[in-house]
C-alpha cells in the first residue's frame, strides 16, 4: 500500500479488474455494516441513474438537507424523484446497475446502539465512467461521535495502473478518516482481490442477512427486546453455557420469528390472532419464553429438563418429551414448527411439519449434521465444507416435502447462521398424498430399513400415511447426558495409568542438567517423546475398553493431567515442572462468578508435586519454586 502526497489520500496497487472494483463497492455500498460496527444495516430509500454523467454534488446535497425530506420515515421513491427533479436533477427509477453509467443511492443507516446514536441518511455516488465511488453524509456536519464519516470521501480506480485509491479532503481532521484508511480501505482491497474467487460459503446458497424481514424494523425490535429480557437473564443465567453468546442468540432469532409471523399476519389479513408453535428439542427454553411473553401461545419440548426451566414464570410453557419420529410427534394444531439447533431431529423437522397438517409452516436452524437415522451426516461434495454440503441436503429435503422454502442468513453469535424457512406449499391441498408417499420413499432411500406400512389419518381432511415410528430402532438422546470426559473413571485407574506411561518415557534417557539442593550441579531424566498409538499399545485390552468409552480415551486422560504431560499433535511427553507465578487475583469474566469466586484463589501450591512423589530424581526445582506442593502427604 503506497500513499500520495496529499496526507489524506491513500493508494494500493492490485490485480483486480474494474469489475472487481465494483464488486467489491457493491458490497460496502449494501452492507456497510460489514465493517462499521456502529450500523445494524442501510435501507435503499431510492436508487436512479442520472440521466446526465454530470453532477454537482454540493447543489444535490443541499436540496436534499433542505426538503428534510430524510426525516419522513413514510418517504418513498417517487417523492425523492421529484425531489431531484426539484434539484434540476434527471433520474430514473432503476434496479439493474450493472451498464455503463452514473447511478445514485439514497441510504437510511440503521444504527446498532439506538441508544447512543440515531438514524442517518447517506448519499452514494457510483460514477461508471470514471470508476469513481463518493459517499456523502446527508445530515448536518456535527460532533463526533456519527454513524458514518460526515464528510465526503472517495474510491476510484486507475485502470492503466491498476490502482485503487482513497480520497479524502486535506483540511479534514478526525478519527473516521483514521477508520477510513485503516479498517474500510484495506476491506476493500480485501473484497476487490478476491471478488471473483470468493469463498462458498460467502457465494453458496445465500450471502446477505435478514433478507425475510424488514431491517429497520428488527434493529429495533432487537434493541427492545435486549433491554426487556437480554441482561436480566445474563444475571440469572445459571447454565455453563456463556450467557453472552446463548442468551443473545435467541433473542436474535426471537426478533427474527416475531417480525417473519407479523409479516405473514399482514399478508393475510388477520390482526387478532397470534401464531401458536411448538419448538423440538427447545433446549434452555429461553426462544420459547421469549415468544410465549410476546403473545404467542406454544411449548417447548425436549428430552432433558435445564436448570433454568425454574426460574421463569408459569406463562413459559416446556414440557420433558422425547421426540421419535412418529404418529405421536405431530401437532396438527400448531402453526409452526420450530427446529433452532435441534441436532438429531433437524432433518425431521420439515417432515414432521410437512406430516402434521397442510397449514403448518416450519423454521429450521441447522447446527450440527445429522441424517434421518440419527447418524453423523457424511459429506457428498469433498470440495465443500461438511456444513455447507449438509445446507444443500436440508434444502433438497424441505422441498422434497412440498414447501415452498426461503433461505435466510441470521444475525447471531454464531458461524451456523443459516436457516431455512418453509412456508407456503408448493403442491394442492389435493396432493397430500402423492406428497406423503415421496416423503416415505425419501425416508427409505436414505435409511436401511423400511419405514412402517401406510396407515389413514385425516389431518386437515386430508388423507395421510401416519403408523407408529416412520423409522425403526431410531435412537434418540438420553434424558440425563452421561459425562464423558475421564472424570468418571476410577481414581485408582487414573493414577495406575500414568504411572504406566510416565515409566514408559523415561525408558527413554533423555538427561538435563539442574542444579541440586547443595547448589551442585545433577542430571535430571526429562524423558522421551512418543507418540499416542504407541503409548496406547501398551496399555491392557480391558483397561483401554474403559478408556474409550470415555470420549476422548487416553488424550483427554492425558490432557486432564497436565501437570504430568505434555500433548502436541498426537505426541506426548512429560512436562518439566515450571517456576511458581506470583499469585493475582483472577479477574471475573465468567458468567458463573460465584464459582470462579469459590475457585479463583485457590493456587496450585495446594496440591502435591507429581515428580517429587514419583520421578526416580524427584522434581528439578526447589519446594520454593516448584507450583506445587513438596512437603506433607
Amino acid at each position: 500500500m503506497t500513499s500520495s502526497n496529499q496526507t489524506n489520500m491513500i493508494g494500493h496497487n492490485t490485480l483486480a479488474t474494474v469489475e472487481q472494483f465494483w464488486k467489491a463497492l457493491e458490497i460496502w455500498n449494501g452492507n456497510p455494516h460489514l465493517v462499521n460496527r456502529r450500523l445494524c444495516g442501510a435501507i435503499h430509500l431510492y436508487i436512479g441513474k442520472l440521466s446526465s454523467s454530470q453532477i454537482d454534488n454540493k447543489i444535490l446535497v443541499s436540496k436534499l438537507r433542505d426538503v428534510n425530506l430524510m426525516s419522513d420515515t413514510s418517504v418513498n421513491d417517487d417523492q425523492i424523484m421529484q425531489t431531484l427533479q426539484g434539484a434540476g436533477i434527471k433520474t430514473e427509477k432503476i434496479v439493474d446497475t450493472s451498464e455503463i453509467g452514473v447511478y445514485i443511492y439514497i441510504k437510511k443507516l440503521l444504527p446498532r446502539n439506538s441508544d447512543k446514536f440515531q438514524p442517518s441518511h447517506e448519499l452514494a455516488i457510483l460514477d461508471k465512467h470514471k470508476n469513481e465511488a463518493t459517499f456523502i453524509a446527508l445530515q448536518q456536519a456535527c460532533e463526533e461521535p456519527n454513524l458514518s464519516p460526515h464528510f465526503p470521501y472517495s474510491f476510484c480506480y486507475e485502470e492503466e495502473k491498476r490502482n485503487i485509491t482513497l480520497k479524502i479532503g486535506n483540511d479534514i481532521k478526525s478519527a473516521s478518516v483514521t477508520w477510513l484508511k485503516e479498517q474500510l480501505f484495506p476491506k476493500i482491497i480485501k473484497w476487490a482481490d478476491t471478488a471473483e474467487t470468493g469463498e462458498k460459503e460467502n457465494t453458496g446458497l445465500v450471502s446477505a442477512s435478514l433478507n425475510l424481514v424488514p431491517i429497520d424494523k428488527y434493529c429495533q425490535m432487537y434493541q427492545h427486546l435486549k433491554k426487556k429480557y437480554g441482561a436480566e437473564m445474563v444475571k440469572i443465567w445459571p447454565e455453563n453455557t456463556d450467557p453472552l453468546k446463548f442468551v443473545y442468540e435467541d433473542v436474535a432469532i426471537a426478533t427474527y420469528l416475531l417480525l417473519l409471523w407479523e409479516q405473514n399476519r399482514l399478508q393475510k389479513g388477520i390482526s387478532n390472532t397470534y401464531q401458536t408453535f411448538v419448538d423440538l428439542g427447545c433446549g434452555n427454553g429461553l426462544l420459547v419464553h421469549i415468544l410465549n411473553s410476546e403473545g404467542h401461545q406454544g411449548i417447548g419440548l425436549d428430552v432433558r429438563k435445564r436448570r433454568i426451566w425454574d426460574l421463569y414464570p408459569s406463562t413459559t410453557k416446556l414440557q420433558v418429551q422425547p421426540i421419535v419420529p412418529s404418529a405421536e410427534s405431530l401437532f396438527p394444531e400448531v402453526d409452526w414448527i420450530i427446529g433452532n439447533h435441534s441436532d438429531e431431529l433437524t432433518p425431521w423437522i420439515p417432515i414432521i411439519a410437512a406430516r402434521s397438517s397442510y397449514k403448518c409452516k416450519f423454521f429450521l436452524l441447522p447446527c450440527c449434521c445429522y441424517e434421518l437415522s440419527g447418524e453423523k451426516y457424511q459429506r457428498t461434495d469433498s470440495s465443500r465444507s461438511q456444513y455447507m454440503d449438509y445446507m444443500d441436503y436440508i434444502y433438497n429435503l424441505c422441498n422434497t416435502c412440498g414447501f415452498k422454502t426461503e433461505i435466510d442468513r441470521l444475525r447471531i453469535p454464531s458461524t451456523k447462521r443459516i436457516c431455512f424457512v418453509g412456508g407456503e406449499r408448493n403442491y394442492p391441498v389435493e396432493e397430500a398424498t402423492k406428497i406423503d408417499i415421496i416423503i416415505k420413499e425419501f425416508i427409505n432411500s436414505k435409511t436401511d430399513q423400511k419405514t412402517e406400512e401406510m396407515d389413514e389419518r385425516h389431518l386437515s381432511g386430508v388423507e395421510n400415511n401416519i403408523k407408529s415410528d416412520w423409522l425403526q430402532h431410531y435412537k434418540i438422546r438420553e434424558n440425563e447426558e452421561k459425562v464423558r470426559n475421564c472424570t468418571r473413571l476410577d481414581r485408582g485407574l487414573i493414577e495406575e495409568l500414568v504411572i504406566l506411561i510416565a515409566k514408559h518415557l523415561l525408558s527413554k534417557w533423555q538427561p538435563k542438567s539442574i542444579d541440586s539442593l547443595d547448589g551442585t550441579e545433577r542430571m535430571w531424566n526429562a524423558g522421551g517423546i512418543m507418540s499416542l498409538e504407541e503409548l496406547a499399545s501398551i496399555i491392557p485390552k480391558q483397561k483401554r475398553m474403559e478408556l474409550k468409552n470415555e470420549c476422548g480415551g487416553l488424550q483427554t486422560l492425558l490432557k486432564n493431567n497436565s501437570q504430568v504431560f505434555f500433548v502436541n499433535q498426537g505426541h506426548v511427553q512429560l512436562k518439566m515442572p515450571s517456576v511458581q507465578a506470583v499469585p493475582q487475583k483472577k479477574k471475573i469474566v465468567s458468567k458463573n462468578k460465584s464459582r470462579m469466586e469459590r475457585y479463583g484463589n485457590v493456587t496450585r501450591k495446594q496440591k502435591p508435586c507429581w515428580f517429587h512423589v514419583n520421578h526416580p530424581d524427584g522434581c528439578p526445582l526447589k519446594d520454593e519454586d516448584c507450583s506445587y506442593k513438596h512437603q506433607g502427604p
